[in-house]
């Protein structure tokens, strides 16, 4: 489950000894974390969706092929 502390918590996990994260964390569903949830010390919340990679007008994106450059006007005539 994706749980985060209630405003104003400061909640341990009682394996790692380290403050919950305030954005949340995913925690197993065991007795503890069920505790924390009923006695309201954290809130059930949905996790944050992942940013999408920015591309900006200036870099070429990565479906757009090389230009071909032009021959040099060295090669041998045939």
């Amino acid at each position: 489950m994706f749980i985060k502390p209630a405003p104003g918590r400061l909640i341990r996990d009682p394996d790692t000894m380290c403050p919950l994260a305030q954005e949340g964390e995913e925690k197993p569903f065991t007795p503890f974390w069920c505790r924390r949830l009923d006695d309201g010390d954290v809130i059930q919340a949905e996790k944050a969706a992942e940013a999408a990679p920015v591309v900006s007008a200036d870099a070429p994106a990565a479906t757009e092929k090389p230009v071909a450059q032009p021959a040099s006007g060295k090669e041998k005539p045939q």
